[in-house]
């Protein structure tokens, strides 16, 4: 989950905006210049990270907290 954070936060101070269609048009939707490679595979990994962290940390809420030696 930490790594995941630092990841996504990493990912949105480096990343750039992508191209816009037009910036005199006022639609929002961005244009897919380079297909699979103009998606925010950063952000979206670190997000990704962050959540299985939270889903994992409360899914072994009920377990016992024992080391297995």
């Amino acid at each position: 989950m930490v790594g995941g954070l630092v990841l996504l936060v990493a990912a949105l101070l480096t990343g750039g905006q992508l191209n816009a269609v037009n910036p005199v048009d006022s639609h929002p939707w961005t244009i897919n210049i380079n297909g699979i490679r103009s998606f925010a595979w950063p952000e979206f990994t670190g997000g990704l990270l962050i959540a299985l962290g939270v889903i994992f940390n409360i899914a072994t809420w009920q377990q016992k907290k024992s080391r297995i030696a």
